[in-house]
């Protein structure tokens, strides 16, 4: 079973509906997925975002990470980091 309590953050009530159903497509998809095979799913949720004209603000992406990351370890924390930092250089 998937672990969605990241939804009940308190910081998730003022999440804009359309990047929660975002969010929730990406975590179904990633679930059980080794963080080589998750990172592009990330990629493609950016590009899905920009088609719909969404986008994180820094301080959700701040969250988001930390929520979805607090489980991994200091490798793949590390891993999402660059690929985060990748992101916002294309923007």
């Amino acid at each position: 079973m998937k672990d969605l309590t990241w939804i009940n953050h308190p910081a998730m009530k003022n999440l804009d509906a359309r990047k929660l159903a975002i969010l929730i497509d990406l975590m179904n998809e990633a679930d059980g997925k080794p963080t080589e095979k998750a990172l592009p799913l990330l990629v493609k949720t950016n590009a899905k975002m920009k088609s719909q004209g969404l986008s994180f603000t820094p301080e959700e992406t701040d969250l988001l990470v930390e929520i979805l990351t607090k489980d991994m370890s200091a490798a793949d924390k590390q891993k999402v980091e660059m690929l985060k930092k990748m992101i916002a250089k294309k923007k």
